[in-house]
């Protein structure tokens, strides 16, 4: 079976008519599992779509934030339950993707992203 979450463009040329397909995008990504107790966490250093958070062990009752550079862009709850997860349409992080929780944060997360 192949990829079900695939879709193409065409693109419209300067001088007229289109390339065909030339834009493909797809929900395969990466990922990083990222133990949170490690302070700040560079998951990716550049440009990345982010697609979703699952915790492999349950935090501590720290917020723990994911930031894009100095910004932060979504913050996972305090005392968020193994098995818990957040999924995004792909949220576009500029300059890097960071977990940067509290120093007294415990729990272990995976991260799924894709540089772009």
């Amino acid at each position: 079976m192949g990829r079900l979450n695939t879709w193409s463009r065409e693109v419209p040329l300067a001088a007229g008519g289109f390339n065909d397909a030339t834009e493909a995008v797809h929900n395969e990504c990466l990922y990083a599992v990222v133990d949170v107790a490690a302070n700040s966490t560079t998951v990716y250093n550049g440009p990345a779509i982010l697609f979703g958070v699952y915790v492999n062990t349950v935090l501590s009752a720290h917020t723990c934030p994911i930031t894009d550079g100095a910004t932060t862009v979504i913050t996972l709850p305090a005392s968020w339950a193994a098995a818990s997860s957040a999924t995004f349409p792909g949220i576009r992080f500029e300059t890097s993707l960071i977990v940067d929780p509290n120093d007294a944060a415990t729990g272990n997360i995976t991260v799924a992203y894709r540089p772009i």
